[in-house]
């Protein structure tokens, strides 16, 4: 290779080929999990591993325009994954969580996903 672009658009290219693969392999287990007799932490845990790693296959977009982007689009897009990870962390807890759940999605902006998860340990004690 010619330069250090070309060398590692080359190893991108031979070693990522089953990133699709694993990426809905993730977004199955994501999808299916669910808190059972785990504690709020040890289910909630379990969920962050499978957003860090789906992460690291599917960064979020950065904005490039020049002069720099005024929509906000990509703004929306992270707060609406959050809100994703809020619902699908919600989704999974157990019945007795039911009036947390309501509580929580009936709030008006939602919270972040740290002070969610702060709110179901508390009622879980």
């Amino acid at each position: 290779m010619d330069n250090a672009r070309d060398s590692w658009k080359d190893l991108k290219s031979r070693y990522s080929q089953g990133d699709m693969l694993r990426i809905s392999e993730l977004q199955q287990e994501m999808t299916s999990i669910k808190q059972g007799d785990k504690k709020i932490t040890d289910y909630f845990t379990k969920l962050r591993i499978i957003w860090v790693e789906l992460e690291s296959y599917r960064p979020d977009p950065t904005c490039s325009c020049d002069p720099k982007c005024v929509c906000d689009a990509l703004t929306s897009m992270i707060e609406r994954k959050q809100q994703n990870r809020i619902m699908q962390f919600l989704r999974g807890l157990n019945d007795q969580f039911n009036t947390v759940r309501s509580n929580v999605l009936m709030m008006d902006p939602l919270s972040n996903i740290a002070k969610v998860f702060s709110y179901v340990v508390q009622q879980e004690r």
